[in-house]
Parts: structure tokens; sequence; C-alpha cells
């Protein structure tokens, strides 16, 4: 592979990320003030619903690209053009079944939330449903092009598109709030956008020399594919009941003013989980080659020197939103929502622990040895999903926040750290030191951020910032001085020059 290849991929999803969070942070208040918190929560509560209905993929998108690669190493150009072929199939397939599952949401949604929406609410949740569903069902096929292209480690191109979807979605969507067009027109702006992205993918893949061959498949092949995809589809699965299913919770409880709330809290982890997997998202075509190849303790080392990497940055980012966190909604969107600091804490704190070994994931993948992730996760997922319902009576938006936190705790920290040592081969103990020692002068750093709080009281931009670029520089040059190591000094030594 060329390495240029990986490090500008890896470079352009950090400046992806980091556009991301800035076009998020400008674009919400934009949203809230010419849309309202109402159409922010319906459209929120939609996109969890599609959560659901993108999980019909089956996880076969990390299969595919498995055997892809596998196929290409040894040289089998007609096994990969059946492989081809055959996915090309299954999803058509897939699609068919998503039409029929989105026609039977489409005429109950009003069933399903009609006792806490207004019947304004309800027919625009159905219309944003419609156009959303559309993009997701047509998204089946289309998907196995950008995969090929995946497989091809061509990440300059994948994080570039990417990146000019991401600005220009919003410029357009923020043009067409600002004349007066309501949430039916943005919506089917994002969507018209996404479709655009999938058909550059098509041609791309073409041109990089993808072919399909209908004929040729191998049923044991195709049986392999389902039972490595059917622990990556738990995992698809737990994933929606953690980040989708509070949203449908809340409607169906709550209302729509609730899910706005809530979708401000899950904003910021969001970003937060951006940020972890910019670097692990493009390793997994490298870790699945040094594990076919028994390179063990590269892996090893791998993922320690990630989990080192993504802690430095997870570190400051949480530490900062601990102290700055509360300020800054306030002055982004208002007082109405201090309890989206609160669930986003929730829901934080514990995130931290699978965000710096979100490598691990990939070395499970690659491994095959996934199985017993799913099933804890699966496990967690429902505990998740019995308590948030039960919170969310009793103390409103928060509880599922608070269901969640714990049951990352449970599954995602206790459960998967006793995994990875003991089965995975992974050395948790050293691990756990590295970030023990790091973790000391980050609080240095918090003590120095409480002093911060308490001597500039005033709240306004001004003082917001001067307190983070502060902070940062503290925790910057402690971080430095106390945790470093030379191999990170040299990768910012690099990036200097």
């Amino acid at each position: 592979m060329n390495r240029n290849e990986l490090k500008i991929g890896t470079a352009l999803s950090m400046f992806t990320i980091i556009m991301s969070s800035l076009i998020q942070i400008v674009y919400t208040p934009l949203y809230m003030k010419y849309l309202g918190p109402g159409d922010y929560g319906i459209n929120s509560l939609v996109q969890s619903i599609m959560g659901y209905m993108a999980m019909l993929n089956l996880g076969l998108g990390n299969a595919m690209l498995r055997y892809t690669v596998r196929y290409r190493a040894e040289g089998k150009i007609e096994e990969e053009k059946s492989l081809n072929g055959m996915f090309l199939i299954i999803f058509t397939v897939l699609m068919g079944i998503a039409i029929i599952i989105a026609s039977y949401i489409y005429f109950n949604i009003g069933n399903f939330f009609g006792d806490r929406f207004t019947i304004d609410e309800l027919e625009k949740t159905k219309m944003v449903f419609l156009i959303m569903a559309l993009n997701v069902v047509i998204s089946f096929p289309l998907g196995v092009f950008s995969t090929n292209i995946g497989s091809r480690e061509k990440f300059i191109y994948q994080r570039g598109i990417k990146l000019i979807t991401l600005v220009l979605n919003p410029i357009v969507g923020a043009l067409l709030m600002i004349r007066g067009y309501g949430l039916i027109a943005v919506t089917v702006s994002t969507v018209i956008f996404a479709l655009v992205s999938s058909i550059f993918d098509v041609f791309y893949a073409i041109k990089l020399g993808m072919r399909a061959k209908f004929s040729g498949f191998k049923l044991y092949i195709l049986k392999d594919i389902f039972a490595y995809s059917f622990f990556i589809f738990l995992n698809i699965l737990i994933d929606q009941v953690y980040w989708g299913t509070d949203r449908v919770i809340i409607g169906k409880y709550v209302g729509v003013q609730a899910i706005a709330v809530y979708s401000v809290g899950a904003i910021f982890n969001t970003l937060y989980m951006g940020f972890a997997s910019a670097v692990s998202g493009v390793l997994f075509p490298r870790i699945n080659r040094l594990i076919v190849e028994g390179k063990d303790q590269e892996v090893s080392d791998m993922f320690l020197r990630i989990g080192r990497l993504q802690y430095i940055l997870l570190g400051l980012i949480s530490s900062g939103f601990i102290l700055f966190g509360k300020e800054f909604i306030n002055l982004w969107v208002g007082n109405g929502y201090n309890e989206a600091y609160k669930i986003a804490l929730w829901i934080m704190i514990p995130l931290t622990v699978p965000l710096i070994q979100s490598t691990g994931v990939s070395i499970m993948q690659a491994k095959n040895m996934h199985q017993f992730r799913s099933i804890i996760y699966f496990i967690i997922a429902i505990l998740n999903l019995v308590l948030s319902i039960f919170l969310v009576k009793k103390v409103g938006a928060i509880g599922c926040a608070i269901a969640t936190g714990i049951s990352f705790i449970l599954g995602q920290i206790v459960a998967m750290n006793i995994y990875y040592h003991k089965v995975i081969g992974l050395n948790m103990v050293i691990f756990w030191k590295n970030i023990l020692k790091m973790s000391i002068p980050m609080g240095i750093s918090m003590i120095v951020g409480l002093g911060l709080n308490k001597y500039i009281l005033e709240l306004n931009y001004f003082s917001f910032f001067l307190k983070i670029f502060i902070y940062t520089l503290v925790y910057s040059i402690l971080l430095w001085k106390l945790a470093l190591n030379s191999y990170e000094k040299s990768q910012i030594y690099f990036l200097k020059k």
C-alpha cells in the first residue's frame, strides 16, 4: 500500500472531523432559530429510525471488504469478480426488503407516536421519513462500489468526497432555511448530496477496475460470509440500540422537545467518537494484512500506540468539556438546554475507554474473534433498553443517558478489557499503566481549569475561548513534559515540518 495514501487519508479524516465539528457548532443554532427545536427533534428521531433500516446490510460490508482484500492479495481475480456479483445480488434483495419495511413503518408512525406528537408533527415526521428512506434503500446496492474502493485503500478519494459533501451540504441547507424553506426542503437537499456522492463512487470503482460476474458463486464462501457477518450484524444492532433507540423512547414517552434537548447533548458524543475513529477507521485493511502474515506483536504494538495517540486528544476534549461544557452550551444554544450537559457527561466519560481501544475491534474482526464481544454487547444492550424505558419515565430524557453510561461500564469497559487480555492476547496491564501515567498531567491541568472557572466568571465568548486557550496550553505543556514518549514527540516534530 502507498504509505502516503494512509497518511493523507488519515489527515483528511482528521480535517473532516474538525470541519464536521465546526459545522455542527454553527449549523445547530441556525437550525434551532429558523426551523425550531420541534423540527430539530423530528429530524433527529427519523435519523435514528433510519439507523435501524440501515442495519439490513447485516454487517456484510465488512465481510465483503475482508474477502475482497484476501482475494486480491492471493491474485484470485475471477473469484473477486464473482464476489462482487454475488454481493450486488444480495444487496439488491435487501433493498427490496427495506422497501417493504419502510412502507410498514410509514403507515404506523401515527400509531406509535400519536400520544405525544401533534398532527402537524406527525405529518412532518412521515414526510421526512419517506425522503430519508429513499436514500437508505438505494444505498444498499450502491454501497458495494464504496466498499470496493475502500478495499483498494483509496482513502484520499473517499475522505475527499466526504469532506466536499460535508462542507457543501450544510451551506445549501442553511441557505434554504434562511430563505424560508422548511424542514422538508432541507431534508431533500441532504438526500441529493448523499445520492450524488454514491454515484461518484460507482464511476470511480469501475475506473479502478471493479468488475462483477454473476456466475461462479461458491456456496461455501457464502456460508462463511454470513457466519462472519452475523456477529458484526449483532454489533451493529447493539450500536443502534445504544445510539438510536434513546430518541425513539424519548419520542414515545416524552415528546419532540425532549428529543431536541437529548440530541444537543448527543452531538458532543458523536463528534467525540468521530475524533477517535479517524485513525482506526483506515487501519482495518492494514491490521488484516498483518494478522494474515502472522505479525501479532506488531498488531499489539499498534493497539497500544494508537490508543495512546487517541487518549492525547480525547483526554483534552473530555476534561475540557467537564470544565467548560456547560458554559459552552449556554453560549451556543441558550439556557433551555442545561440538561444536555449532564446527558453528554453521562455518556462521554465511560465512552472514553472503548474509544481509545477502538483499534481492538478491528483486530478482533480481522482475527474473526469478535463473537464474544457481540454476545456481551447484546446482553448489555438489552439491559440498556430496559433501563432506558424505566428511567425515562422517572427522570425524563437524561434517564436514557444514565442507562447508556451504566451499560458502557459493564460491557465495554469491564468485560471487554478482560477479554482483550485473556483471549485476544493484548497486554491490558501495560495499556492501563500507560493510560494512568498519561492521566497525571490531565489531572493537574483540570486543577488549573477549576481555578480559571473560579476567577474568570464572565459568560461571553471571549472569556470562554480565553479559558480554552490557557487550558489547552497548560495541558499540552504538562503532557509533553510528563507523558509523551519519543515516538509521539517525533510525530509532532513531523507535523511541524
